[in-house]
């Protein structure tokens, strides 16, 4: 069912009310709504609050959040978001547990659609080439080829991206542990994780986003493993490579 007159699509007001506050007031709108719908449980909106609270939204993600609905980068459907040109692309704005239920905000996702939107209109890359949840990594841009171009990852608190930079930097030089098949997703190191999306897919660039730190790296690859070089610059569209290289 699409709610063609939810709140979120209606980005007048946030000029007046300013692009932060206008954002969250929407989102825990939806959280209102879910739970009047029996779709979260109660006390969620106070839960995403308190959440915002402690990692408020940053003016440059509101502001792309604004620019992407108005470019239909960003497409509501009820409760949920919807990013790319993906079947899969509907995402909810909130966790939920193992009956359906919707319990919390999820904070990164907000930084993963305004990085999503960054990559488009900011640094020049196609809609096409800028997927969204691509490969088990969080916002994707590819080549000409279909090959991964910039990998980024988002966090939604700054000390936990500066943990994972500071593993994926040199952890994993001599090499990347396999993951086993039958090994659960949650069992699993998340610096670990991470190195075997970069070793298996081979972006050349690597951008770690939270609401207050972006970070972004070449990466280079090793006989056996990768190690990150921050450069202090993402590629844009315009720096990829000219020609196809093989």
């Amino acid at each position: 069912m699409q709610a063609t007159n939810h709140s979120l699509i209606q980005a007048g007001p946030a000029a007046a009310l300013g692009a932060a506050a206008w954002l969250e007031l929407n989102l825990l709108k939806a959280a209102d709504e879910l739970a009047a719908a029996g779709r979260a449980r109660a006390g969620v909106s106070k839960g995403g609050a308190d959440v915002l609270r402690r990692a408020p939204i940053q003016a440059w993600e509101a502001d792309r959040w604004l620019r992407g609905i108005k470019l239909r980068l960003i497409r509501m459907e009820a409760f949920f978001f919807r990013a790319g040109t993906q079947k899969r692309a509907a995402l909810s704005l909130f966790v939920r547990n193992e009956r359906g239920l919707n319990v919390g905000l999820r904070r990164e996702a907000i930084t993963q659609m305004a990085t999503y939107v960054s990559l488009i209109t900011d640094y020049g890359y196609e809609r096409g080439r800028t997927r969204f949840e691509s490969r088990f990594m969080d916002v994707l841009v590819v080549d000409r080829n279909d090959h991964a171009w910039i990998y980024a990852e988002n966090k939604a608190l700054g000390r936990t991206l500066e943990k994972l930079c500071g593993r994926l930097t040199g952890d994993f030089s001599d090499g990347v542990p396999l993951i086993p098949d039958d090994e659960s997703a949650r069992s699993v190191d998340d610096a670990v994780m991470k190195a075997n999306h970069i070793w298996n897919h081979r972006p050349s660039h690597f951008w770690a986003v939270s609401p207050t730190v972006r970070k972004a790296f070449e990466v280079i690859y090793t006989e056996a493993g990768f190690r990150l070089l921050e450069t202090g610059k993402v590629p844009t569209a315009d720096e990829q490579p000219a020609v196809d290289v093989f």
